[in-house]
C-alpha cells in the first residue's frame, strides 16, 4: 500500500476562493440621493454561495443574474400585489416604467 493511504478519506477543495467586497458607505451624499441610492437584489450571501459553487466564471455569472432576477420578481409581485406566478412581460415592463418615472420625480 502506497504511503499516501491514510489521506483517502480528506476531502480537498478543488480550488480556494477569495470573495472581495468592496463598498461605500454613502455618508456624504446628499439625504434625497441617499434615498434614490439603487436598491440591490443579490445578498453577500447569495453572492458568495454562487463564488463558492464551484461553477464556470460564466455559470457564476449566469446563476447571479437568475438570483438577482427572483429577487427583483419577488419585488414587482409585491408592488403589483399578485403572485409571481401571474407576472408576465406586460406586467415586467409596466413595473419598470413605473419605477422609471418614480426616479425620475
Amino acid at each position: 500500500q502506497g504511503g499516501s493511504s491514510h489521506h483517502s478519506n480528506l476531502i480537498m477543495p478543488r480550488r480556494m476562493y477569495r470573495l472581495v467586497v468592496r463598498g461605500c458607505s454613502g455618508e456624504n451624499q446628499p439625504e434625497e440621493k441617499k434615498k434614490a441610492e439603487r436598491q440591490t437584489f443579490l445578498t453577500l450571501e447569495e453572492a458568495g454561495l454562487v463564488e463558492v459553487s464551484g461553477l464556470s466564471t460564466h455559470e457564476r455569472f449566469l446563476c447571479r443574474l437568475t438570483i438577482s432576477s427572483l429577487n427583483l420578481m419577488r419585488v414587482i409581485s409585491d408592488q403589483e400585489g399578485c403572485p409571481i406566478e401571474e407576472l408576465n412581460a406586460g406586467r415586467i415592463c409596466d413595473w419598470f416604467v413605473k419605477d422609471k418615472l418614480k426616479r425620475e420625480q
